[in-house]
């Protein structure tokens, strides 16, 4: 009797432990209009034969414990499947498997799921406890970024955390894909990217999506890493040769996150450095010589400052512009010669004898007879007339005696002229 005891707890213990149902995996995160598969299997005592399977989920009324029973999403009879489901779902109708698949999912699918089955007795019956929760990801896809400063703020060495991730969740199973400022980060697949000392070359904007797919990011976020100003330049405007008389512009560029709030420029002359300008650009009206100097910049944040390379103006005096200096200056010359000279042919010659004591000038009333004839070999030819002229001139201061009436003081002047008839 004893033994027959035994016997009968063993069978009844084999026979409970028998009604079993395994799910895989207890979670898992689908992306919307993908489908889902539900791993399952199940057992029950040899003795009792499955006469109908199904899945069911609970309302959100419910319990989501399995032990109350709501929309059929799957039934054997089919008949009895909820309509939100009908032609949706796919049974393995195998003995012992258990596993759905569910097509074309929604986020109203979202939720717990439990699967069921009856045999031919009234006690065979059983309901897996825990069963499956589906989450489902809603497009688009959005990216986090996590870092360990409280105020937000990324700066050069920081370490950083993007992520990937949707409305719900994250389907993890799936390789991802990586894009800065839109172009693809080859090495990055997983749903989340780590930079371990972020630099001011990771500063950009990131989206991210599956791999393989055409559903990426909506927005893009920025990567706002704060540094001090970099690879600081100088540009020189116009570029190439500098002509003497030609204006230019020096521009100090740089890259700076918070961008660069002062600017400073410097000109080196003879190994002395002197402050020359405040503003991003520093301009020469009227390029010479005096200007053949080096110059540099400093370019300054919040974050720190940075100088430029130094860089040397050489200023030219082209021979276009010697010839043309020369060709006026010669030109100039000449002009003053030729002016000269016309203002001294103006000018008519006149001799004049200073007087000295041992010749006085004549102070008296002199009569001068003048003869003009015409030579020997015209005289032949032509009638000679006489013509004669008084001329008056002034009175005289002379010692000389007058030769002629001592009351007039008028000098008679007979001239005889002759011309051609």
């Amino acid at each position: 009797m004893f033994y027959i005891s035994i016997l009968l707890q063993l069978l009844l213990s084999a026979a409970v432990a028998s009604w079993s149902i395994s799910y895989y995996p207890r979670s898992i995160c689908v992306l919307e209009r993908s489908s889902v598969d539900f791993s399952c299997t199940f057992d029950y005592p040899y003795y009792y034969t499955p006469k109908t399977t199904k899945w069911f989920k609970p309302e959100v009324h419910q319990k989501q414990d399995g032990s109350q029973m709501g929309i059929s999403v799957y039934q054997s009879n089919t008949a009895e499947i909820h309509q939100l489901y009908k032609n949706r779902t796919a049974y393995a109708n195998q003995d012992r498997n258990c596993s759905l698949q569910i097509h074309n999912v929604s986020k109203s699918d979202s939720g717990m799921y439990f699967f069921r089955f009856e045999t031919n007795s009234n006690y065979g019956k059983y309901t897996g406890s825990g069963g499956i929760h589906l989450s489902v990801a809603v497009l688009p896809f959005r990216v986090t970024v996590k870092t360990q400063k409280a105020n937000g703020h990324i700066h050069e060495g920081d370490s950083v955390t993007l992520a990937c991730g949707t409305e719900n969740c994250t389907p993890t199973q799936e390789q991802f894909a990586w894009f800065k400022n839109q172009h693809l980060i080859p090495e990055a697949t997983d749903s989340v990217l780590r930079i371990s000392s972020v630099s001011h070359d990771d500063f950009g904007n990131y989206s991210c999506g599956l791999k393989n797919s055409s559903s990426t990011s909506g927005d893009e976020i920025l990567l706002d890493v704060k540094y001090s100003p970099k690879n600081v330049e100088i540009a020189v405007l116009p570029s190439g040769r500098i002509q003497e008389g030609n204006s230019l512009t020096l521009i100090c560029m740089s890259n700076a996150n918070p961008a660069v709030i002062n600017y400073s420029w410097f000109m080196i002359k003879e190994a002395n450095v002197s402050h020359i300008g405040f503003d991003r650009e520093f301009s020469i009206k009227s390029a010479s010589q005096k200007d053949d100097e080096q110059y540099f910049c400093t370019a300054k944040n919040d974050m720190g400052s940075q100088n430029s390379t130094v860089i040397a103006l050489n200023v030219e005096v082209t021979i276009h512009q010697n010839f043309l200096l020369t060709a006026t200056a010669v030109f100039l010359f000449l002009m003053a010669v030729v002016m000269f000279g016309l203002i001294i042919r103006r000018i008519p010659f006149t001799s004049k004898k200073q007087p000295t004591e041992q010749t006085p000038a004549a102070t008296v009333t002199e009569e001068i007879y003048e003869n003009l004839r015409k030579s020997a070999e015209s005289e032949e030819n032509h009638t000679t007339y006489v013509i004669y002229a008084d001329l008056s001139l002034p009175p005289s201061t002379s010692d000389r005696p007058r030769c002629n009436s001592q009351e007039d003081n008028t000098v008679i002047i007979y001239s005889l002229l002759s011309y051609k008839d």
